[in-house]
Parts: structure tokens; C-alpha cells; sequence
């Protein structure tokens, strides 16, 4: 089973994989006139978007059905939060704008 969330806004698409992991990035020449900070918060707004939708579509499929709490937390992700909101918590502050 195939899951993914995808967003679209000012020449960028984005589709990622349930807990935000970048599955495809397009940039319009609409988006590279853009450039620098404000083009890379463009790019990680949507792919906070898409992975929200991501995580949705995935809890849904039932495909972390069955997983107890042990194997949440081998992925990163506690009872309270999703897969992305992990995600973003063990993101190293380098990575951040």
C-alpha cells in the first residue's frame, strides 16, 4: 500500500510519505524566482501540509494497525502524537530556518 500526501502553492508540489519523508519535489520557474529563505519556507510549510494529510490517510489505511506502544516508540512516535509531529521533534535545529 502506496500512502502519500501532496501540496501544491506558488510553483511548488510536494508529495511525501506518512511522517513527512520526501517522496517528489516540483519547482515551477514561478518558484525558483523565489529563491533563498523565502522559497525553502514555502517548500517546508507544504510538506508539513502533505505529511499531515499523509498521516491521515495512513491511520485510516489502518497501516499502523496491530503496532503496540513498543513499536510507536521504535519509530519515534509516543501514544499523544503523530508520526509527523515526531518527526519534526527529532529534527536536528540545522536543518531549521
Amino acid at each position: 500500500m502506496n500512502v502519500t500526501g501532496s501540496a501544491r502553492r506558488d510553483g511548488v508540489a510536494v508529495e511525501v510519505l506518512p511522517g513527512g519523508t520526501l517522496k517528489s519535489l516540483e519547482l515551477s520557474p514561478e518558484a525558483l524566482r523565489a529563491r533563498g529563505t523565502n522559497l525553502a519556507r514555502t517548500i517546508l510549510a507544504l510538506v508539513r501540509e502533505a505529511a499531515a494529510q499523509a498521516d491521515r490517510r495512513a491511520v485510516e489505511a489502518g497501516v499502523f494497525a496491530g503496532l503496540d506502544a513498543d513499536d510507536l516508540a521504535r519509530l519515534g512516535v509516543t501514544r499523544d502524537e503523530s508520526l509527523s509531529e515526531a518527526a519534526e521533534r527529532t529534527t536536528p535545529d540545522s536543518w531549521r530556518l
